[in-house]
């Protein structure tokens, strides 16, 4: 049996399996009480001057929700006063007005404009001078625009909705508090489906139980959209052919009826129908649609598999993958290049004859690596990519990263390995270049040695300065 890589702290490193078994018996324990909770500490800032206990807004059947906002953005002036009214007639009337709380996280440049805004509002807020917990919440909840209102078990910290502003500014009333969002069997229960050709109505859910369902969120005037619709309806005669239980659903996009309807010709699969507006909205919002086109990919449980299934589908031609579960290693492409957005990520570029031989060695060094990273505490933060040396997006990405001057110039000979922490650092560490082997043991070296803080300085992203730590 190959050995496997466990991470202990901040070290990984192969073992056998004997080891392995014992290492994961005696893994310690996380600690204690939600990771949000230890980053807003033991108090707030209450209205005029008042503190706060975390205690007291935290437990059984308690919500909190983090308002990201800041005085110098006007969409958030025009919802903070929406949100204030919603917040005080909650706390006036609401059958659980002692269940709500929400803790202003401020982006605001400096302190007397935080205090100027935060005089406004009647909840409480986290002190301004936690400027690395403001850091931390915002990347927990990867927070890329504000205003934005995050939604939280106020017992667990598990993420009700990261859609809170939406879901609060449509429900004044708070009849849908905590603002759990549905699932996709109560969104469709009642719903029908029309076919492409026909126009015949079926039962959605009669459709769908019992498969992989895809929902493509899509439209005719998008260019991106055009070219992708192909690509699915290939894929779902080869899933189809192959004996596959997946259904599709066509959630439009299109600013008519019969732009959509022409549209949908192209298609083998049922749509939702153009006048269910509301469902409509409900699916986009529930999903967390920011751009078109995208495929979310749910199991038979109607639980979500992938948000990226335009990538996944655009990388397996043949759907050898279907029905594309997430992997702690994946090819470098479109879809997942966005994970250098996110936290660290090691791409490694391999030269090798072709793909095919690329993704093997790819694997044999750095699949273990990465399910033991992505396993241990904070390896969701991590991404692991691999792509062929003459690929045109890791050439950008070798660019990107200060390893090749010209994104167009073809790759020097030899793997290369590079660890990329855009959010944190803005910087790379080119592992090659220190001398890292390309191998399992390698590179679970260079993986603990970046945690430890032991590769030392990185190259800033976008020049030629050191990063200084």
């Amino acid at each position: 049996m190959a050995p496997a890589v466990v991470c202990d702290g901040d070290v990984c490193r192969k073992v056998g399996a004997e080891e392995a078994a014992g290492a994961a018996s005696s893994a310690p324990a996380a600690a204690e009480g939600p990771k949000v909770f230890q980053l807003l500490g033991d108090c707030l800032l209450g209205p005029a001057g008042a503190q706060v206990s975390v205690s007291s807004i935290t437990g059984p059947g308690k919500v909190i929700a983090l308002y990201f906002s800041a005085h110098w953005c006007p969409p958030c002036r025009h919802f903070t006063p929406q949100l204030a009214s919603i917040y005080t007639n909650f706390k006036k009337h609401h059958v659980r007005k002692d269940d709500w709380e929400v803790v202003f996280v401020s982006s605001d440049r400096d302190v007397e404009s935080f205090k100027e805004y935060f005089g406004e509002m009647p909840w409480a807020a986290l002190p301004y001078d936690k400027r690395e917990a403001k850091a931390q919440l915002s990347k927990l909840y990867k927070v890329r625009g504000i205003p934005t209102l995050v939604i939280l078990d106020g017992e667990t910290g598990e993420v009700i909705t990261t859609s809170g502003r939406d879901a609060v500014s449509s429900d004044d009333k708070c009849e849908n508090f905590p603002w759990r969002p549905r699932t996709l069997e109560q969104i469709m229960e009642g719903a029908v489906l029309v076919e492409p050709e026909t126009g015949a109505e079926v039962p959605a859910l009669e459709r769908l139980r019992g498969k992989v369902s895809l929902l493509y969120f899509s439209a005719s005037w998008c260019p991106p959209c055009r070219r992708f619709t192909p690509k699915l309806v290939e894929a779902m005669e080869k899933l189809r052919a192959a004996g596959k239980a997946v259904e599709a659903v066509f959630v439009s996009g299109d600013r008519d009826e019969a732009s959509m309807k022409e549209y949908h010709s192209h298609m083998t699969w049922p749509a939702l129908p153009f006048s269910d507006k509301k469902r409509n909205n409900e699916l986009n919002s529930r999903f967390e649609v920011e751009g078109i086109p995208t495929l979310v990919v749910l199991d038979e449980e109607f639980k979500v598999i992938t948000t990226d299934g335009t990538a996944a589908v655009a990388s397996d031609a043949e759907c050898a993958r279907f029905p594309w579960r997430p992997q702690p290693l994946e090819q470098l492409n479109g879809g997942t290049a966005s994970r250098i957005n996110d936290g660290p990520v090691l791409v490694l570029v391999v030269d090798a004859v072709d793909e095919k031989a690329a993704e093997a060695v790819a694997t044999g060094a750095l699949a273990d690596v990465a399910a033991a990273t992505k396993a241990a505490p904070g390896g969701d933060d991590w991404g692991f990519l691999w792509a062929h040396r003459d690929d045109d997006l890791a050439k950008r990405v070798m660019a990107f990263a200060g390893l090749a001057k010209d994104p167009e110039a073809e790759l020097p000979a030899g793997h290369v390995a590079v660890i990329i922490d855009a959010p944190n650092h803005q910087a790379a560490w080119d592992l090659t270049g220190k001398g890292v082997e390309v191998s399992a043991a390698g590179l679970s070296g260079a993986v603990s040695d970046f945690k430890a803080g032991k590769l030392g300085a990185g190259k800033k992203l976008g020049g030629d300065d050191e990063d200084e730590e």
